[in-house]
């Protein structure tokens, strides 16, 4: 039984299973959970941050649509800004027609 519990020993260290495991070059390895938590570490603090940058985005751009919409609430700009639309519409309209009169 004692050698075989030294078998296993030999075995976890050769895999890198436990903190005390040698490298080839000296450098001592990490053990496997070691490495699997300091990754998940890494993971959420980079998960964090890109939730962080995204909350400030939807935030900004939230902000951005709300004084559009205050703005566009005052009625003498919102028949300009209709009136701008429209016009922008019957230029695009006219060139359609010019282009289909040049192909016929």
């Amino acid at each position: 039984m004692k050698r075989f519990f030294r078998f296993l020993a030999v075995v976890a260290l050769m895999c890198g299973f436990t903190s005390t495991a040698q490298a080839e070059d000296g450098e001592k390895k990490e053990g496997f959970f070691k490495a699997a938590f300091r990754d998940m570490k890494q993971s959420a603090k980079l998960q964090r941050q890109i939730d962080r940058t995204n909350y400030q985005a939807i935030k900004l751009e939230s902000k951005a649509f709300y004084q559009e919409q205050k703005r566009l609430s005052n009625p003498k700009v919102r028949s300009a800004a209709e009136k701008q639309r429209m016009e922008r519409q019957l230029a695009e309209a006219n060139a359609r027609l010019e282009r289909a009169k040049a192909n016929k």
